[in-house]
């Protein structure tokens, strides 16, 4: 009997919840207007339902955390934003985060260190250094900004006209997404400042 019960469980969760391969991001909330009685209420938290292709198509407009992790060209972001803390402000948080492509790690593999035990503070403090405070969207890019860490960002043009942030060039690729801005680019932001 009890190895019916351990055999029916499983399989009933399965076919609750689909394939066990198959993403279960958070549930993403969204501010929008809700309409009650004909009655508009501002400022409500509704629940948005996304399709299976709005959630896992590359380049995923639901979050900058989505874009991450859909995006074939950022998995080494991804690993590094998933392992630290601040996972859920880059999901939600409404800001800005600068995106370090796939080239600004395969170069210099000094990175690694960043995921090992001890260094948590360094990594929240690396991950914290590309979300961006006060960007208004994609078309007013240059100009003094905060970081996450409370440093000051600044975003601007180079001798060769190309937009950078300290050691990042700005790729022009930026999404907007429904809870933040994506801003790609290739380069570290900020050197790593090891614990």
């Amino acid at each position: 009997m009890k190895f019916k019960s351990a055999l029916i469980l499983p399989l009933f969760l399965y076919a609750c919840g689909g394939s066990p391969d198959a993403p279960s991001p958070d549930a993403v909330e969204v501010q929008q207007e809700a309409t009650k009685n004909g009655v508009k209420g501002k400022g409500k938290k509704v629940r948005k339902s996304y399709t299976a292709e709005e959630l896992n198509e590359p380049y995923s407009r639901v979050s900058p955390w989505r874009y991450i992790v859909t995006s074939p060209e950022t998995q080494y972001f991804e690993r590094i934003v998933g392992k630290s803390t601040i996972s859920r402000d880059v999901h939600n948080s409404g800001h800005a985060v600068l995106v370090p492509q796939d080239p600004t790690y395969t170069f210099d593999k000094e990175w690694k260190g960043i995921l090992d035990e001890g260094q948590e503070a360094a990594l929240d403090r690396y991950v914290k250094a590309h979300v961006v405070v006060g960007i208004k969207g994609p078309k007013m890019l240059e100009g003094q900004y905060e970081n996450l860490n409370g440093d000051p960002v600044t975003i601007e043009r180079n001798a060769m006209g190309e937009l950078v942030c300290g050691g990042a060039r700005l790729l022009g690729k930026e999404v907007e997404t429904d809870a933040g801005l994506v801003i790609p680019v290739v380069g570290m932001v900020e050197p790593i400042r090891w614990d």
